[in-house]
């Protein structure tokens, strides 16, 4: 039989490909569906969004042809052996020049061919090769088009938050309360990163993994550099998915810029698994997220900072769940990271779209800013929730770029889709992690369920309540000072996770009889302790805590006069400040190092010097600070101008 085709088409015609092998797994996700789930069906389209996103075009498609098998071989098969049942294969088969390019995740080969194969020829190639004893399974290496399931279309500072209608409609500002996402990396499986100030912050290192020159735009493979070199098509211009979808899960918040993030102290990272026109080689979408997870993949570094929540915003026509893609979702499963999945837009069950149906994904529908599912949502048993995905009259505003066909300037643009949907979700797992990092996945899906509300039939996340739900835990040098210090007799139990405190360190909450104390720990000053009610606790709140007065670098300590004093340090500017009570004072605090300050402490601290009665104050013509014996009751006013110095005045 003739060969049809050539690498010359290959370079025409590639687009993302599901990739299908599977290892056996050690621990399988849930069985199916709840029986509620089962019960959900399409509801009636409201609102005259029905036409968004229907039909084929809404959702990634499969192309019937490819150029690559994977191939599982059985355990110790020696590369000669390999070689030697490519050979055979070769001669039988429509199958050019068969040579084994990468290795993935889950120890399979991917075989690829000079020659695209037909459907047909695809099974004649996977039927031979399994024919082989040497082999223990093979499918096609699938290519997916346009997988991309989006279309164009305590209040924070940030410019556009008006019009963020998603996260407060899923009551985003009331979980920040619970968590911020702070020490959470979030996976961001997608067409890869771009330069922008609500997101340059929040990122840390990805990885390229679109394995074929035409994919992936930037001449030379898999690499270090996720940069998204634009989704485009003929005469489809960029969307900037990924960005998109990272600002949706964690832009920079209140920095009085574009928007704000679900989970804002989280941290992303970017998994580039998609290229030109949203395509991308399953194979090397199921590495990706794996790879976000902390699993090992061969030829490729180690992730040194693994993600406790990876966001795979795609979705393709597939009436089943492709092996190496199941397998990721086990394996990653088995590690308690979730894959957060957008259910698809083309309207029907999401049975018949990848990966909502690979079992053990938390998989996403979309609602419009009327609370209810959108027309062009994916629906179904499948679904485990839904979230804010925008329809035409109010879609979801994100971080883009402004170029069409190239790269632009950094920006703000709308899209649609259960793309969008799913990273709301994401940010609220991050919001959760936060508070407990060892939640299973199935712990989180029957926590967004069992929180979510009804929503035409199924369950919208509601993210204060899904934090809220989640009992924090404390960890790292919090939890050893904790617990070496008498832990929840003392200190009650824990009402956050790990927070920034926003100067450096982090800061956790801990409540006992109504009564709240933060421990505090950086690498400068280590475990310390603010107790909130006291008086020295209660001003150092009222003074803005760490962004404020800064992190206590001891415990509060009595003075020789009767009274007690804590010491706070800012680690970016290093700024100190003391804070002084005693019963005739209260609490106000010092700047030693200050003109004032350094005057009151050669005169002999509170001791001597008295009390501040007052904080420094400003005037126009420099500042003053009140002082008052505690021994003797005498009053003074320290005042400082720049010519004059300190003098000090008795009142």
């Amino acid at each position: 039989m003739k060969k049809r085709s050539t690498r010359s088409f290959l370079t025409l015609s590639l687009s993302a490909l599901l990739m299908a092998t599977a290892a056996p797994a050690v621990a399988a996700p849930p069985e199916g569906p709840s029986p509620e789930q089962q019960a959900q069906v399409q509801p009636p389209t409201v609102g005259g969004i029905g036409s968004l996103g229907r039909g084929t075009g809404a959702q990634g498609t499969v192309l019937p042809e490819t150029d690559r098998i994977v191939v599982k071989f059985k355990d110790e098969v020696p590369e000669v052996q390999k070689d030697s049942v490519l050979t055979e294969v070769e001669t039988t088969t429509e199958i050019e020049a068969p040579e084994i390019v990468k290795v993935t995740g889950n120890d399979e080969d991917v075989v690829e061919s000079e020659t695209m194969l037909s459907t047909e020829e695809q099974q004649d190639v996977v039927e031979t090769i399994e024919e082989d004893p040497a082999v223990e399974s093979a499918e096609p290496d699938q290519i997916v088009v346009n997988a991309l399931a989006s279309h164009v279309g305590s209040t924070p500072n940030d410019r556009y938050w008006g019009y963020q209608w998603g996260p407060r409609n899923i009551g985003v500002p009331g979980a920040w309360w619970q968590g911020t996402g702070h020490g959470v990396v979030i996976g961001i499986a997608d067409t890869g990163q771009i330069n922008h100030p609500d997101l340059n912050q929040r990122t840390v290192a990805g990885y390229d993994f679109l394995s074929d020159l035409y994919h992936s735009r930037d001449g030379n493979g898999r690499d270090s550099n996720p940069q998204d070199m634009g989704d485009w098509s003929p005469g489809r211009p960029n969307r900037w998915h990924g960005s998109h979808v990272a600002g949706i899960a964690a832009a920079h918040t209140n920095n009085r810029t574009g928007i704000a993030g679900v989970a804002p102290d989280a941290r992303i990272q970017h998994a580039r698994v998609l290229g030109a026109d949203g395509r991308g080689y399953v194979s090397d979408i199921a590495d990706g997220v794996m790879w976000s997870a902390g699993i090992s993949i061969p030829g490729v570094p180690r992730n040194a900072n693994p993600a406790k929540v990876v966001n795979l915003s795609e979705a393709w026509d597939a009436n089943t769940c492709s092996p190496i893609m199941q397998n990721a979702v086990n394996r990653m499963h088995q590690i308690n990271v979730p894959l957060v999945v957008a259910a698809g837009n083309a309207a029907k069950s999401a049975n018949l779209a990848s990966p909502a149906n690979c079992g053990g994904a938390i998989v996403v529908g979309a609602t419009s800013s009327h609370n209810r599912l959108t027309g062009y949502s994916n629906w179904g048993p499948m679904v485990d929730v839904v979230a804010p995905g925008g329809d035409t009259s109010a879609p979801i505003w994100s971080t883009v770029n402004t170029g069409q066909f190239s790269l632009g300037s950094p920006s703000y643009g709308d899209l649609s889709g259960t793309s969008m949907a799913a990273p709301h979700v994401a940010g609220v797992i991050a919001l959760m992690k936060e508070r407990n990092p060892n939640l299973g996945v199935e712990s989180i899906r029957t926590t967004l369920r069992n929180t979510g509300v009804n929503v035409t039939g199924y369950r919208k996340v509601d993210a204060t309540r899904a934090a809220r739900a989640v009992a924090p835990t404390a960890r790292g040098a919090i939890a050893g000072y904790y617990n070496s210090r008498g832990g929840a007799a003392v200190y009650g139990a824990p009402t956050t996770g790990e927070q920034s405190t926003g100067v450096g360190g982090v800061v956790q909450t801990f409540v006992k009889n109504g009564r709240a104390t933060k421990i505090y720990w950086s690498s400068r000053t280590g475990a310390r302790e603010v107790k909130t009610w006291t008086g020295i606790g209660s001003r150092h709140e009222s003074l803005g805590g760490a962004r404020g007065v800064g992190i206590p670098f001891n415990n509060e300590q009595p003075t020789s006069t009767g009274g007690a004093y804590q010491t706070f340090v800012n680690p970016q500017t290093n700024k100190t400040t003391k804070i002084l009570w005693s019963s005739r004072s209260r609490a106000n605090p010092i700047v030693e190092r200050s003109g004032i300050g350094q005057t009151w402490a050669r005169n002999g601290h509170e001791a001597k010097a008295g009390y501040p009665t007052t904080g420094e104050v400003r005037t126009s013509t420099g500042a003053y600070q009140r002082f008052i014996s505690i021994r003797t009751g005498v009053r003074t006013q320290y005042t400082w101008t720049p010519r004059g110095g300190v003098k000090v005045t008795r009142l």
